[in-house]
């Protein structure tokens, strides 16, 4: 026998079986090390994440245009001041013309939600009458309207009880944004010169990898929320639809949650449309309450969809995140599950950053045998 040439080393089981059990205890350990650090490290500073993740997302979203306008010959400082107040000049006059209508909508919808959830459950006893169904629904209307609908407002009054800490968010996350804006070139040269210079390219490979596929999907898929959320206002306030900034809003928030996200934001809009007693004013299309208002807000939704589906998204959404269906909804399935809404909308990023980092150990780590230092002869 051939030194070196080892008959079990080199059967495709041993070698399969190896790599993979090299790969199942790196996952081990990175999971073990992942539940340490988020116990005894991140979670006790969990404070400092809700501006941290608004100033990654507000980077995400203007550093291309920053960089684009440095590489023409504006400085990095002048840019993102010039960006900022664009920036800052939309979204004030979004604030202004919208907050006002949706929080008007908002409180006049807490107002009326028992009186809705009667007429639904007014709704289903007639149609379980016309089945010839006998249904009692009148403790179900009241557990409805007493529990589930204080519930949630319940839980609205907790929100609005952190007032302070969301201002706090709101001022701090743009602060830190403008600073990692004009200082990002100088952060990312800070990072390469703090990896070996051995493994600076590798590293450089990987981040530009986990860059185009997880930034350019959050990118995309914040710029598609926003036109879906102001679409979606439109097209229900066409048909008048009642409270149809409110539910443009959770659409273009539900959006953000991939495959199952436009049919969650559905649900309250048909809900609305089955239970007002009258139309929105200043409707363009007069549909009657019930039957044709829910058909009229289903194919107004759907139209915002299909021009998303087929016109916004393939343009805008960066299609490098490749991922199975059946992934994408246990990815979802788990997220929320684990975090709830930023869970969901936080788990295809997470799964497809996973995947590269995973690949690329497979590719590169994962090999069996392992390789062997030479042998030096022996000196007489």
């Amino acid at each position: 026998m051939e030194p070196g040439h080892d008959p079990l080393l080199s059967s495709p089981l041993v070698t399969r079986a190896a790599r993979w059990g090299i790969v199942a205890w790196a996952l081990i350990g990175v999971a073990v090390l992942g539940f340490w650090a988020y116990h005894y490290v991140v979670y006790p500073v969990r404070i400092i994440f809700p501006p941290l993740i608004l100033a990654t997302v507000v980077v995400f979203l203007l550093d291309p245009v920053v960089s684009r306008l440095e590489r023409r010959g504006i400085g990095r400082g002048w840019g993102a001041f010039l960006t900022y107040l664009v920036f800052s000049a939309v979204v004030g006059l979004a604030v202004t013309f919208l907050a006002p209508v949706v929080s008007k909508q908002v409180t006049a919808f807490a107002a009326t939600v028992p009186d809705l959830v009667g007429r639904a459950a007014d709704w289903i006893q007639n149609a379980a009458a016309r089945a010839h169904v006998s249904l009692s629904m009148q403790d179900l209307a009241s557990q409805l309207q007493v529990s589930r609908s204080l519930s949630f407002f319940g839980h609205i009054a907790s929100i609005t009880g952190g007032v302070i800490h969301t201002a706090v968010v709101l001022v701090l996350g743009p602060i830190l944004a403008f600073y990692l804006l004009v200082d990002l070139p100088k952060l990312k040269r800070g990072v390469g010169a703090a990896i070996p210079a051995r493994r600076r390219e590798e590293v450089q490979e990987v981040t530009n990898k986990l860059s185009v596929s997880v930034g350019g999907f959050f990118r995309g898929q914040l710029l598609v929320a926003l036109f879906v959320g102001l679409a979606s206002m439109l097209a229900l306030f066409i048909v008048g639809l009642p409270y149809w900034a409110l539910v443009g809003v959770i659409c273009g928030v539900f959006n953000l949650v991939p495959m199952i996200g436009p049919y969650i934001a559905a649900v309250p809009a048909v809900f609305i449309a089955f239970t007002a007693p009258a139309l929105a004013a200043g409707s363009l299309i007069h549909p009657e309450p019930g039957w044709p208002l829910a058909i009229a807000s289903a194919i107004a939704l759907l139209v915002v969809q299909q021009i998303d589906n087929h016109i916004i998204s393939p343009n805008v959404v960066a299609r490098t995140v490749k991922l199975h269906p059946v992934t994408v909804m246990l990815s979802l399935l788990a997220g929320g599950t684990l975090l709830g809404l930023w869970g969901m909308v936080l788990a295809v990023p997470a799964v497809a950053a996973a995947k590269i980092l995973v690949l690329h150990y497979w590719d590169t780590r994962a090999s069996w045998p392992p390789n062997e230092p030479p042998v030096r002869p022996c000196r007489a």
